[in-house]
């Protein structure tokens, strides 16, 4: 193995600008796989903290809500199904905070304009999900506050809000009578979406609870330690809570993000077209300059076979030649694509996506773990590429290898 390897290097060197022209093939189209793996590591990492800050690691509810087949309010969670449900979560210790949320729709009045605003009642200052992260003016909802909310910079800016004014909502309770109530602006938050922040408003779930005249809440949203946990965690408590009779339905924040899925769906099936569009490429020219190496070389095949060398050593030999250009080419490729994404992103590249208000980074990742596919599909795609010119070379006969020319 090491006379192979010393050959091969040998025999690599003997047409420098050959090699050498293999290698920087090879590089390239690894640089290229690696960049755009980068980006894609990147954007699903920023996309799925923000489906979880958005949706918490997992929720709770009826099947019937997350499934938008709810008539009226049937899928409240009631008071004494809620302390069950508690119960259930605090035996798990991954679970390091749930909060209840209700939703409702109302049509609220700015003097003489009207809109529709999505309203979300959630506990103040709980640690699942607190969305006074979110304030860029004034200040948060807090646990004593009853008739305050937090309203997107989209709708403060369009109906003239400011912290401390005050709008009223109309809405239906749920038994279908009519109510009206005043909402005070606490603070003004931005989400860098015009659709929510438009729309969206968020109150203390107390005082959504009077305004509807019920003591349920929607569902459950629950924070664990670390996202790893989300899938297996949300199976057991599915088990127990069907255990416990309860007709409750636990869905993590994949299964809740439609928007995650096919992004995460187009992204991985751009990268696989790309990928394999760059290894076909990589076979073919690769291909075709190790054939055209190693016809020349049948002579010296043919010698070295007339001196005892046996077919699976020259197969060996050839191979050997081409693992070292996977491997010399793909490593000088994850090196040109670490430093092409970190010139990319001292650039400082920014997009507005769509919906987006204000526009956001480009990055690319450069870590190990985005270095490992496109080093291993470069180097498998180069073995491949030398299968051929080395099995060739290893069963040309040795009178025809010496009468070549």
């Amino acid at each position: 193995m090491r006379f192979n390897l010393q050959l091969a290097l040998r025999n690599l060197r003997r047409n420098l600008r050959r090699t050498l022209l293999s290698l920087a093939i090879i590089a390239l189209g690894t640089a290229m796989s690696f960049a755009v793996r980068g980006y894609v590591e990147n954007a699903l990492f920023n996309i799925r903290n923000g489906t979880v800050e958005q949706y918490g690691h997992f929720q709770i509810a009826a099947a019937s809500l997350f499934d938008d087949e709810a008539e009226g309010y049937d899928y409240l969670i009631q008071p004494d199904v809620l302390a069950t449900v508690q119960g259930i979560l605090a035996q798990h210790l991954e679970v390091v905070a749930e909060t209840a949320q209700l939703n409702f729709s109302a049509l609220a009045s700015f003097g003489r304009k009207t809109k529709v605003l999505r309203v979300t009642a959630t506990e103040p200052s709980n640690r699942a999900l607190d969305y006074n992260d979110l304030v860029v003016k004034g200040g948060g909802l807090q646990k004593q506050d009853r008739n305050k909310a937090l309203v997107g910079n989209s709708l403060a800016t369009a109906q003239h809000l400011e912290p401390g004014k005050a709008f009223r909502v109309n809405l239906s309770t749920v038994d279908g009578a009519f109510n009206v109530g005043t909402l005070e602006v606490a603070g003004i938050f931005s989400l860098n979406s015009a659709a929510f922040e438009g729309s969206l408003a968020f109150v203390p779930i107390g005082y959504a609870q009077a305004l509807l005249n019920t003591t349920g809440v929607g569902k459950v949203i629950v924070q664990l330690d670390r996202l790893e946990y989300a899938k297996p965690v949300a199976a057991a408590v599915r088990q127990e809570l069907r255990a416990a009779g309860l007709d409750l339905d636990v869905r993590t924040w994949e299964q809740l993000s439609q928007f995650y899925r096919q992004i995460k769906g187009f992204f991985n099936a751009l990268f696989f077209f790309l990928t394999l569009s760059i290894s076909v490429l990589v076979f073919f020219i690769v291909l075709q300059v190790l054939t055209m190496a190693f016809l020349e070389r049948t002579r010296e095949v043919g010698t070295i076979r007339a001196l005892g060398t046996k077919r699976r050593q020259v197969f060996s030999l050839f191979l050997t030649e081409g693992v070292l250009l996977g491997v010399l080419g793909g490593g000088a490729g994850v090196a040109l694509g670490w430093l092409i994404s970190i010139a990319f992103n001292a650039m400082g590249v920014s997009w507005t996506p769509p919906g987006a208000i204000d526009p956001v980074t480009v990055r690319i990742v450069a870590s190990p773990n985005v270095a490992l596919i496109p080093f291993s599909i470069s180097a498998l795609a180069t073995l491949f590429s030398a299968l051929y010119p080395a099995v060739h070379s290893a069963r040309v006969s040795i009178v025809d290898a010496l009468r070549a020319t």
